[in-house]
């Protein structure tokens, strides 16, 4: 009975050893995601598809700013001649054969309304920095195409208190949701420099995780050089 007994209780130990081991589990998306922001990559996407019963130009511009100065300092144009839906008839202004036809309408989104393609997001990416001076992105109009950008960063103004050490230290944000209207400059994503606080003789970036689309947020008084990354919609007649 001892024996059984023993045996019992070891049985039940090994149970509860085995119901607190660490088991390897597969890695989820999250877990990818964290590494690689904390490499460099950052990736924000906004939702267009209320645009896509018409067609608009769609023109990014790439703003940047000093100090807390409220005008951008220069505007770079990005994406000249990108539309956020490309029709059939783009394709068949030449005379076509019924085979060229069918494979049209075949890869058509929207065939019956004259459809070929249509892009219903816009993904802002961020890739590591090319050096501490320099760092790059990438903007996806969804189905219609991409291209890249490059920032030109400036170093922080610590007055000595870092030696002579030249510090280059900036920050992604994104922007709330903005209202629609044609024409209109609407902000998608900034990319704000840190600033050195003399009172606690630091250097920091703390406050907002999101900024507000009239640029009212506090951190855009703070930070020295920020650009801001945004897009313009104009109805196609």
């Amino acid at each position: 009975m001892r024996k059984i007994l023993l045996f019992i209780i070891a049985m039940l130990a090994a149970a509860t050893l085995r119901a607190q081991e660490v088991k390897p589990m597969e890695a989820s998306i999250e877990d990818y995601i964290a590494l690689l922001n904390q490499n460099g990559y950052q990736a924000y996407s906004f939702d267009i598809s209320p645009m896509k019963d018409a067609t608009y130009q769609v023109q990014f511009e790439v703003r940047e700013y000093v100090a807390d100065n409220p005008e951008p300092v220069s505007i770079q144009p990005y994406g000249r001649g990108l539309k956020n839906r490309t029709m059939v008839k783009d394709f068949v202004w030449r005379e076509r054969s019924e085979e060229e036809l069918a494979d049209i309408k075949a890869a058509s989104v929207d065939y019956e309304n004259g459809v070929y393609s249509r892009s219903e997001k816009i993904t802002v990416g961020f890739l590591p920095c090319e050096n501490d001076s320099t760092k790059v992105g990438r903007i996806f109009l969804d189905n219609q195409g991409n291209f890249g950008f490059s920032l030109k960063l400036k170093p922080i103004n610590h007055y000595g208190a870092y030696d002579n050490q030249v510090i280059y230290q900036y920050r992604t944000l994104p922007f709330k949701p903005s209202a629609f209207e044609e024409g209109k400059f609407i902000p998608l994503a900034a990319y704000t420099s840190f600033w050195f606080d003399a009172k606690y003789n630091i250097i920091r970036s703390c406050g907002a995780t999101e900024l507000d689309p009239d640029m009212s947020t506090e951190i855009l008084k703070d930070t020295p050089h920020y650009y801001v990354i945004g897009v313009v919609f104009t109805k196609v007649q």
